[in-house]
């Protein structure tokens, strides 16, 4: 696979990696600087190992980190669980990381990391014990639509662990970013619309979110001063986009709740 830069590709993709960082197309190239110092970004690797040690899957099992970022649920995994891991974002900067980390983690061997679409990804990978998505839950649009395709890449009795959310009672939220995010009955409901078995839910404690949070937008707010004395002309852009990840952070302290779901996908019975 040769890793594509930004300019590399569609316009199409190219927004898709904006969205995902809640940025312009014209906020991208600042990107890797703002958030060099975090890893899991937004994930929690703690909480998904917890959740895939409880299901006793033997050390050969496969796992596909869809939106991995730059690996830190994947390197994790491969150090703790020993499992092969195939890791695919479409942002090539956090790939080179990922793999660099697999190298720091001595797990490069364990660990595969791709820059591909995820539309492709799902389309293309077969027949693996797990499949990831984690902090990218509108990655593959609505809920519904991205349990079908996620359990595409997923053998018959394997997981998806999905790394999502759901509005808490009387939410509100107009930011349409969030179109995606239902009520907690609804967000089951999708989850089970293909018939497949939630074996389990972790939900994540609201101090624990704001925690992370709050030291988040902190790493952000410094990174983006710093860029913003190099970058003069572009210091209200920079400044924006703190603020926005500030804005952000309090609709999902106030209106949203995170979950953890692991489901099981279940084989389908034949036609009557």
């Amino acid at each position: 696979m040769i890793a594509m830069n930004f300019n590399d590709l569609t316009n199409e993709q190219k927004i898709q990696v904006a969205k995902g960082f809640d940025a312009t197309p014209e906020m991208i190239p600042f990107i890797p600087y703002l958030l060099q110092d975090l890893w899991a970004l937004g994930s929690s690797p703690h909480l998904i190992i917890k959740i895939l040690k409880s299901l006793n899957l033997p050390e050969s099992s496969k796992v596909i980190d869809l939106a991995c970022g730059k690996g830190a649920v994947s390197c994790k995994i491969a150090d703790e669980l020993r499992f092969k891991v195939l890791g695919i974002d479409l942002f090539g900067p956090f790939i080179d990381i990922a793999k660099q980390k697999a190298e720091k983690y001595k797990v490069e061997k364990l660990c595969t990391f791709r820059v591909e679409d995820a539309d492709t990804a799902v389309n293309t990978y077969k027949n693996f014990d797990v499949i990831i998505l984690a902090s990218a839950e509108s990655l593959l649009g609505n809920i519904e639509n991205s349990i079908l395709s996620l359990r595409k890449c997923v053998r018959q009795n394997g997981y998806i662990i999905f790394d999502g959310s759901y509005l808490l009672e009387d939410a509100r939220i107009d930011n349409p970013d969030y179109a995606v995010i239902k009520n907690y009955k609804s967000t089951v409901t999708a989850l089970r619309s293909q018939g497949d078995e939630i074996v389990q839910e972790v939900f994540i404690p609201a101090e624990e979110t704001k925690k992370v949070n709050d030291e988040y937008t902190e790493l952000i707010r410094i990174r983006a001063e710093e860029l913003s004395i190099r970058h003069p002309d572009k210091e209200n852009l920079l400044l924006d986009y703190v603020r926005k990840q500030e804005e952000e952070c309090k609709i999902i302290e106030n209106e949203i709740a995170g979950c953890i779901w692991c489901i099981r996908k279940i084989k389908s019975l034949p036609a009557c």
